[in-house]
């Protein structure tokens, strides 16, 4: 997740979802790291992924980006883009 204190709809996501994706089977396969945007330079690189949207979740599967989700607007469209991008629906 890259993240930044000042994104609005960081806290958003923090407060309806932060808590349970830990707990979830997803996260056992796909752990939560947050990365502060503006305490890292990110470029578009084997290592780090461009973003200047917050939050984005980047998913890795074997090392290599398999999806990602730019910004937050629902637990629902959260989870229904989370299983679109795993395969799960």
């Amino acid at each position: 997740m890259i993240t930044a204190d000042y994104c609005v709809y960081c806290q958003i996501w923090e407060k309806e979802i932060g808590e349970i994706y830990p707990k979830t089977d997803i996260a056992k396969s796909f752990p939560l790291e947050r990365i502060e945007l503006d305490k890292y330079s990110l470029s578009n690189d084997s290592d780090n992924y461009e973003t200047k949207i917050t939050p984005t979740f980047v998913f890795f599967k074997e090392k290599e980006e398999i999806g990602r989700i730019i910004g937050y607007s629902s637990a629902e469209m959260f989870w229904w883009q989370v299983d679109e991008i795993l395969g799960l629906d």
